[in-house]
């Protein structure tokens, strides 16, 4: 992880000096976030293995939203995993980048949106289309399908426990969050997740694959910086998954500048 601080704390001191001087248009805003990971957490399942005892990823991200007009909104962006996690990479650099494009229709207190993804890593591009509905209203419910259009380097199961390509299949996410707004500049929300593999996804087994419970806290540093950190608790059927550890508790630290 010592890499992983320096590299978190010389982007963040950057970014900073950067953005308190942007000046950006109305219908253009966006977040820049460096976060400290303990895990690489993929739709349940445990990407780096790392269970009880993770090693930690650091993932920079950029998200760019442009609103059309008051309803219509396109959004871009990208997320990188850096680490020197699992045997043979003894080298910390980049070991997955994600980008993608989606548009999101928002009226009242509903909300929907399709976003297309492409997954970089292993040598080879998982592409995704997510269909995702919410409604702005006590729980902040929200529905997600998250279909593999293509498993790229995906790695999967079979039944007998042997890795094998990936599957091109399709995960139903269910989430509910509340948020506290403790004082002026610190808040906690605590959200909530159910995923269920719909068919064949990180193994050939489909059905219920995990459920997380987490605990994440916000402080204001300034209107354009803010400190995040948390904890969340998954509960994984290994079966579905693919997981060594059914349940693990992970943790994550990070900053974000908004603009």
């Amino acid at each position: 992880m010592k890499n992983t601080k320096s590299l978190f704390l010389a982007s963040a001191t950057a970014v900073s000096a950067l953005t308190s001087s942007v000046q950006a248009d109305d219908k253009l805003s966006g977040t820049l976030s460096f976060d400290l990971n303990s895990h690489f957490i993929s739709y349940g399942a445990d990407v780096w293995a790392d269970g009880d005892s993770p090693e930690g990823t650091f993932n920079p991200s950029l998200s760019i939203d442009y609103a059309i007009n008051d309803n219509w909104t396109l959004n871009m962006g990208a997320w990188l995993d850096v680490n020197d996690n699992g045997a043979g990479n003894p080298s910390f650099e980049t070991r997955e980048t994600d980008v993608w494009i989606g548009l999101g229709y928002s009226s009242g207190i509903y909300s929907a949106s399709v976003t297309y993804q492409s997954w970089q890593y292993a040598g080879d591009v998982e592409d995704i289309l997510d269909i995702g509905l919410s409604l702005d209203t006590f729980l902040s419910p929200s529905l997600t399908l998250h279909h593999r259009l293509s498993s790229g380097g995906a790695a999967a199961f079979n039944g007998a426990g042997i890795q094998t390509n990936g599957f091109s299949g399709t995960m139903l996410v269910g989430g509910l969050e509340h948020t506290f707004e403790l004082s002026e500049k610190f808040s906690l929300t605590v959200p909530v997740a159910i995923g269920v593999a719909l068919d064949k996804f990180h193994t050939t087994e489909s059905g219920f694959a995990y459920s997380s419970l987490g605990l994440q806290g916000s402080y204001a540093v300034s209107d354009v910086t803010s400190l995040n950190f948390g904890v969340t608790y998954y509960n994984t059927d290994s079966e579905v998954t693919g997981n060594a550890d059914a349940g693990f508790l992970t943790y994550n630290a990070g900053v974000s500048f908004s603009f």
